[in-house]
């Protein structure tokens, strides 16, 4: 086959491929995948003090791996902070029926959280999870965290963390950006 064949050939099939008609506001949104986190992430946060912890910058990595069938995930959390190294464990879940995503964080300074909420998305294939944590009992104090996790491109996304102490407003406990590690340069 000569180049210029080739190319009308490939001209044809990318057209066909192209959908029928514009996307409609009507239409369905696509499924999410938990198969996004799969991988190694590096992220930096920049944490106010609270009673979670002093200030300062956490960076690190999280390792994730899908486990059983269905959308269920392990990782493994390796970093530093303020308060020197850390390692933690999470299992996240995603229950395709509710459209919920639980999450349960174990860390080796001793906090525990459990998180679920939501998660929406819209036709162009950006996700946001809409969570809240349980109560965490932290030096005297009950503390509870709510966010968005922002599902932002393949190669990066995006917490919006913020803090209630014993009942009081939330306030902003920083907004960390997690980076895949082995992204395609143009991700």
């Amino acid at each position: 086959m000569t180049n210029l064949v080739r190319i009308i050939c490939l001209a044809v099939f990318v057209f066909q491929q192209q959908p029928s008609r514009p996307t409609q506001p009507t239409d369905p949104m696509p499924p999410p995948n938990l198969d996004y986190f799969v991988g190694s992430w590096e992220f930096d946060w920049n944490v106010p003090e609270s009673p979670l912890g002093p200030a300062g910058k956490m960076k690190g990595t999280e390792t994730y791996r899908k486990v059983l069938s269905g959308q269920m995930y392990e990782s493994e959390i390796k970093g530093e902070g303020p308060d020197g190294q850390f390692q933690g464990r999470a299992i996240t879940s995603y229950d395709d029926k509710e459209k919920l995503v639980s999450r349960y964080e174990l860390f080796s300074f001793g906090l525990s959280t459990f998180k679920s909420g939501t998660i929406g998305g819209d036709l162009g294939g950006y996700y946001t999870i809409f969570w809240e944590s349980a109560p965490i009992k932290k030096g005297g104090h009950t503390v509870k965290l709510k966010g968005k996790t922002q599902m932002l491109s393949p190669a990066h996304y995006r917490l919006l963390t913020e803090i209630s102490v014993d009942g009081g407003p939330y306030t902003s406990l920083g907004n960390p950006w997690f980076r895949k590690v082995d992204a395609k340069p143009g991700q």
